[in-house]
């Protein structure tokens, strides 16, 4: 899987969201930012978006203007639903052993 598949992405804020729930912490938005710059900006929403509708994730707003959509970010956190997903999705047990084989392989990651 490539470091930019949709469930790699998924995965990787979902498995951050979460340890940052159990420090009793939220992501603010220059991490998230910073997350999703690594991403196409239009990509990184429509993860987020769909994340949101989902009900994996709260906090995300889009907002349709005249000149096109637009995304707002505030106290994004992960729902238990998204724990659970995150938990017991088949996907996301491939990713995350695709990962842990990765940093098996590459040292420094």
């Amino acid at each position: 899987m490539a470091k930019d598949d949709y469930f790699v992405v998924m995965y990787l804020l979902l498995k951050r969201l979460y340890g940052l729930l159990k420090q009793g912490k939220q992501i603010d938005d220059k991490e998230l930012d910073e997350l999703g710059r690594q991403y196409n900006r239009d990509y990184w929403n429509y993860i987020l978006y769909n994340l949101n509708n989902e009900g994996y994730i709260t906090g995300i707003q889009r907002l349709q203007t005249l000149s096109g959509d637009s995304f707002i970010h505030k106290n994004v956190q992960i729902t238990p639903a998204g724990i659970e997903y995150l938990f017991s999705n088949s996907m996301m047990e491939r990713v995350k052993n695709t990962l842990k084989d990765i940093k098996s392989i590459v040292p420094g990651i």
